[in-house]
């Protein structure tokens, strides 16, 4: 039997991560974006204009656990692989998610395409993804009386499909970055067996990413990085930060994120084809005493990388 205020605990991770409402209705749209600290490696995550940027066929494998300790709080894996076509202006790229946040399962299959076309001494690319969302709510596996289970609509199995697409710009040159986008566009609300689809800004999340390299040797380069996520109620989080990179291959560094975390982190570029790195977000705030943290791996392998030694990839 499953304490009662673990129950408390999956509900309220429930309510927040998925929105439902306090009559048991399910409100996708309401569902923000998911959190990674190393986005300016997984930068398919949350813009699909970044698909093709590292013009090669670049591939990026993600494990989050978010909040260590705390039962039912998000594991995330994702798996993204994208590359440009010959031409160079084309590019094509596959995004695939999984989160569960207590009995909760959410299931992300998206397609990206990028135009891209040179700008300035840079590029733009303008993105577009679509696909769907699959959701899987397990909440009978919490274990309650059988009278709670006949009476109370959240503990009850629920299972959906809800397609969406989302769009993105991006623009980069060898000293810095910029992107914006919406990766979703559509918001779902479950009411009585029911699926209603809305179009409109009040969910959506506009996503903005920006770094710059500053250049201080061939071997010392520092890099100072945002990301900016805000909704039209006036919302928003940020991660600010920077980078410390030495000789084109280990970088360590650090950000703030607006919900009371600082960020540590550390990459190693193995060689042109493989990066590997890690975070861990160490809470600072009052909810901080409940969980030890979140850590965040991630790995990425290039095929066929073409590269100067006299200009590598920091973006």
């Amino acid at each position: 039997m499953i304490k009662k205020y673990y129950i408390l605990i999956i509900f309220f991770l429930i309510v927040q991560s998925t929105g439902f409402s306090q009559d048991g209705d399910f409100k996708i749209g309401q569902r923000y974006e998911p959190v990674y600290s190393q986005y300016d490696v997984n930068g398919l995550a949350i813009n699909p204009a970044y698909t093709g940027s590292r013009e090669c066929f670049s591939n990026i494998i993600l494990y989050r656990n978010q909040w260590i300790g705390f039962e039912g709080a998000p594991v995330t894996q994702t798996l993204s692989s994208h590359a440009p076509f010959k031409d160079e202006k084309n590019a094509v790229g596959v995004f695939i998610f999984h989160e569960q946040i207590g009995v909760s399962d959410y299931y992300d299959v998206y397609g990206n395409y990028a135009f891209r076309f040179q700008f300035g001494n840079g590029k733009l690319s303008l993105g577009l993804k679509a696909g769907a969302t699959f959701f899987q709510g397990n909440f009978a596996d919490i274990n309650a009386s059988p009278d709670e289970t006949q009476t109370d609509p959240l503990l009850n199995n629920e299972s959906e499909f809800f397609p969406n697409f989302g769009v993105g710009a991006y623009y980069y040159n060898e000293d810095y970055y910029f992107g914006i986008s919406v990766p979703k566009f559509l918001s779902y609300e479950l009411k009585n067996s029911q699926k209603y689809m809305s179009l409109g800004p009040s969910n959506y999340d506009f996503l903005v990413t920006g770094g710059y390299l500053i250049r201080f040797s061939e071997n010392l380069q520092v890099k100072p990085s945002f990301l900016l996520r805000y909704r039209l109620d006036n919302s928003f989080q940020i991660d600010a930060g920077a980078n410390l990179i030495l000789f084109n291959a280990i970088w360590f560094g650090g950000s703030y994120r607006r919900s009371d975390e600082i960020v540590i982190m550390a990459e190693y570029q193995v060689n042109h084809q493989i990066r590997a790195g890690v975070a861990y977000d160490l809470g600072i705030g009052d909810f901080s005493s409940q969980h030890s943290g979140s850590l965040e791996i991630i790995l990425r392998y290039d095929f066929k990388y073409k590269v100067k030694a006299v200009s590598p990839r920091y973006f």
